[in-house]
């Protein structure tokens, strides 16, 4: 744990704490400025869409620029972004600000991510990513409660000006950060237009290695997104006497706890270990949450679900640096933050799908069948490789 890499860490809890902060908030906000229930949901899910087309372009750019002025300018969207929130006039500024929000984070994400592959030693990777998600974890569990918090206390604009300081914040650490150095891989040879192959073509912007894995984190982030999105309508619509917004305080402490007692299980484990056990907790969890009666139920659902999707996070951006290769992380964790990206897109829109169309009792059930697709895709797909 060397200094940039502690001050790359803070800047990531800062950026990350400021976007999850404004993410709960945003529906809201523009349902007070006269948007309807449709032009909401959109203005909420454009940031993901936008993010999940810039992240290939985000990878690549990694790979080849300054990652500091790339850090420093991707912030610099996220402050106009939360700034233009503030003082966003009606639902058609706010949309506008989700958009340059959606670029800057994708460039941003994958621009943190990117820099410390470089700055940690490849034999490390798998610890260092841990801690990296779990400060992660903080920061998606501290940053809604403060951003409902502040609402309640001051309003909507409040909030989002609490988020650009947050960014301002990360701006400020980014600059303190020493070193810029980023690992480059051998040089290819030049190929003419006639024979640069197909394949060719899209590992300049992707790394094809990494899509099984990224497409077993999207099935892992479905359920969690939907959970996200959908625990307290599911737990009103059942009349369960449950306090629901322990649910995520109680997932990010257990995450912490785990990934602090399997630091050095990252780099020893192979991806397929962690794919049975993720997959089994996955299940558990969903298991607990139909089930579930009481807190203690949502006890046992919170640290399952921090065993299943929590792990995996940092399983799958370890693995994808690993097989994106030497010099080309940015590649590498922008098709890892593609995974994430159709997760977090897919889960609300299967989530609302079963909503609408099935039983609330067979909610997670239904979501259970996410697992099996993971672990048998996976499988084909390995052995395809």
């Amino acid at each position: 744990m060397t200094r940039d890499i502690a001050v790359i860490m803070a800047a990531a809890f800062f950026y990350m704490s400021g976007t999850m902060l404004a993410t709960p908030l945003i529906v809201g906000y523009a349902h007070s400025l006269g948007a309807g229930g449709e032009f909401a949901g959109m203005i909420a899910g454009t940031m993901n869409i936008v993010s999940l087309f810039c992240r290939p372009w985000a990878g690549r750019l990694c790979d080849r620029v300054s990652l500091r002025r790339f850090a420093m300018l991707a912030l610099a969207l996220l402050i106009a972004a939360n700034g233009w929130y503030a003082c966003a006039p009606g639902p058609a500024s706010v949309m506008a600000a989700r958009i340059v929000n959606g670029v800057g984070f994708s460039c941003l994400s994958v621009c943190l991510a990117a820099w410390l592959t470089a700055l940690i030693p490849l034999e490390h990777i798998g610890k260092g990513m841990g801690y990296y998600g779990m400060v992660n974890a903080l920061a998606m569990a501290l940053g809604p409660a403060a951003g409902i918090a502040v609402r309640r206390m001051l309003g909507y604009r409040a909030a989002f000006a609490l988020s650009a300081i947050g960014m301002v914040v990360a701006l400020a650490l980014v600059a303190l950060v020493r070193s810029d150095a980023t690992r480059h891989g051998p040089a290819r040879p030049a190929r003419t237009t006639e024979t640069t192959t197909l394949r060719e073509r899209v590992e300049r912007t992707i790394s094809i290695p990494v899509i099984p894995v990224a497409l077993v984190f999207m099935l892992f982030a479905i359920p969690y997104c939907a959970t996200q999105s959908y625990i307290v309508t599911y737990v009103e619509a059942r009349r369960l006497p449950v306090e629901v917004g322990l649910f995520f305080p109680l997932y990010a402490a257990a995450l912490l706890v785990l990934r602090v007692a399997m630091r050095n299980e990252f780099d020893r484990r192979p991806f397929r270990w962690f794919l049975s056990l993720c997959a089994g907790s996955m299940l558990v969890s969903l298991g607990a949450m139909t089930v579930m009666r009481g807190d203690l139920m949502m006890l046992v659902a919170a640290v399952f679900m921090a065993a299943s999707y929590g792990l995996m996070s940092s399983v799958s951006q370890s693995d994808a640096v690993r097989l994106a290769g030497e010099g080309h992380g940015g590649r590498g964790n922008a098709t890892y933050y593609i995974g994430l990206d159709l997760g977090m897109a897919l889960g609300p829109i299967i989530g609302g799908w079963l909503y609408a169309n099935v039983a609330i009792a067979w909610f997670y059930p239904a979501l259970m069948l996410t697992m099996p697709i993971a672990v048998i895709g996976y499988l084909i797909m390995s052995r395809k490789r």
